[in-house]
């Protein structure tokens, strides 16, 4: 006999008993009370109107339960779903059994009541090992049918390969991605957020749509500098103090509202996401002090190239293995990005050197506090951004992070693996290129130089492939056929 009987589940759906309760929910209350609240773009191409099983990842604390319950809001409140056609919980501490358990005791409470669609959100579900195998008993018995699915998880492998096990069991449209990924804010989210008047400005521009963004910044690789970015120019002061603030909050909703009202990050806040991190490692048997050792070493070589083997030497750990588990565990949990070696003489990505970046600033900055020890974590934020060389590296971690997201915005898809298509560049004779995207069998070649003067020289290594883009601090126009553009200007562009 199961343990769990429906008055149970109706604690987290107090919707049940009256639908206005879902205005009470702590996370949308928390949504309503800051000044600079975050609406995520990501639920306007969730569609919940076919039998489909969608899976949200994304790193812990930057938003994925409040998507879920922004979307039970617009069913309740906007759509008119009946309340209990909606069911949701949090599956943080629960086992196999007792999931199978509350979803099979909700599942046969609902049947009978009408034939409408059913819609299931699972927030943390790869909290239970082998999840997948539950959904699809009850998608072979029928249980599901008329049914949409959310589930959501901060483990990015486990979700992906647990779905790899539901072919065909998850319907959706035949072109749109079902298996997405939430991440902290981009640049010019952050900007929309803090700069709502910009939009106007964008939309008058003709900035404003992602296929007109595209269409320029490609155009940068033909030498073109289009019109619409000397008509952004005039606004660039306004971007660069936005991406000063960018460059210390992240993209994370809660650090850019308290960053805003206070001028400071407090300690509680950097230690939420540290625990979130190392509590999901130790979940998977993974040691705090090698995790620190390694997060050493990740800022010491940041943005060069490194083989496992010269990694491991300068640390404590003695296998390479163990390091790049490490490495694999942390790209799984979105806190780093591995980015292998391009050779033009070949088109081949090679897997044996490597250059690892950390995916947001503020994890940045909350891992460099924490792996250094660092007494205060703000006052360390701080002085990594008044240190050339580590701001230096910081915009190189983030051109790579947006660069990741436009590539992915070009061709949308559920199998998306960056490292096959973001590389970078470096020759036999050891020239190099920061990165090299991969785009409709073409190349893409970008190089970052945050300096206040940019020389002739710096051009020279996007010779083999006689194009290339030179992000740069404050200089836009064109080094023969090169383009130049200000950094905060490109990130507008993703």
């Amino acid at each position: 006999m199961s343990k769990y009987d429906i008055s149970q589940l109706a604690e987290l759906n107090p919707w049940w008993v009256k639908k206005e309760a879902i205005l009470g929910d702590k996370k949308l209350r928390d949504i309503a009370n800051k000044k600079y609240p975050w609406d995520p773009s990501l639920r306007h191409f969730i569609k919940l109107d076919n039998d489909v099983i969608y899976t949200i990842r994304g790193p812990r604390q930057v938003g994925k339960t409040t998507l879920m319950k922004i979307t039970i809001k617009e069913l309740l409140i906007t759509k008119n779903v009946k309340a209990e056609n909606i069911f949701f919980w949090s599956l943080e501490r629960n086992n196999a059994k007792e999931f199978h358990e509350i979803l099979l005791t909700y599942l046969q409470w609902v049947a009978p009541r009408n034939d409408e669609r059913k819609y299931i959100f699972l927030d943390e579900i790869c909290s239970i090992p082998k999840w997948s195998k539950e959904l699809i008993y009850f998608a072979n018995n029928g249980s599901l049918e008329n049914t949409s699915v959310m589930v959501t998880g901060s483990h990015s492998m486990d979700l992906k390969y647990s779905t790899e096990l539901m072919p065909g069991r998850r319907e959706g449209g035949k072109e749109d991605p079902i298996d997405m990924i939430l991440l902290p804010m981009k640049f010019s989210e952050l900007v929309h957020l803090l700069w709502p008047d910009l939009k106007k400005k964008l939309f008058d521009i003709g900035l404003i749509t992602k296929a007109d963004r595209q269409k320029v910044l490609l155009e940068l690789f033909e030498g073109k500098i289009s019109n619409k970015l000397q008509e952004l120019l005039p606004y660039k002061r306004q971007l660069d103090q936005l991406f000063e603030t960018y460059m210390l909050t992240g993209g994370i909703p809660s650090v850019i509202n308290e960053y805003q009202e206070t001028k400071k990050i407090s300690t509680k806040l950097f230690n939420i996401y540290l625990t979130a991190i190392i509590g999901d490692l130790r979940r998977f048997k993974f040691k705090e002090e090698y995790f620190k050792q390694i997060m050493r070493e990740v800022f010491s070589t940041i943005t060069t190239p490194i083989t496992w083997n010269s990694f491991t030497k300068r640390t404590a750990i003695g296998s390479h293995n163990t390091v790049k588990d490490y490495i694999e565990a942390l790209e799984d949990l979105f806190v780093l990005n591995v980015v292998y070696r391009y050779t033009d003489h070949d088109k081949r990505i090679h897997h044996f050197n490597k250059k690892l970046y950390v995916q947001d600033p503020f994890i940045f900055h909350a891992l460099h506090g924490w792996a250094f020890s660092k007494k205060d974590y703000f006052t360390n934020a701080k002085a990594n951004l008044l240190n050339i060389e580590v701001k230096s590296n910081l915009v190189e971690n983030i051109v790579h992070n947006h660069i990741t997201r436009f590539v992915y915005g070009l061709n949308p898809r559920d199998l998306f693996d960056p490292k096959d298509i973001i590389c970078y560049y470096q020759s036999k004779r050891g020239k190099e290129i920061d990165f090299v995207f991969l785009y409709d069998e073409k190349e893409y070649p970008i190089e970052v130089k945050f300096q206040n003067q940019i020389k002739g020289s710096d051009f020279a290594n996007f010779g083999a492939f006689r194009k290339g883009v030179m992000v740069t601090k404050d200089e836009l126009g064109l080094h023969r056929h090169y383009a130049k553009i200000p950094c905060s200007m490109f990130l507008m562009l993703v």
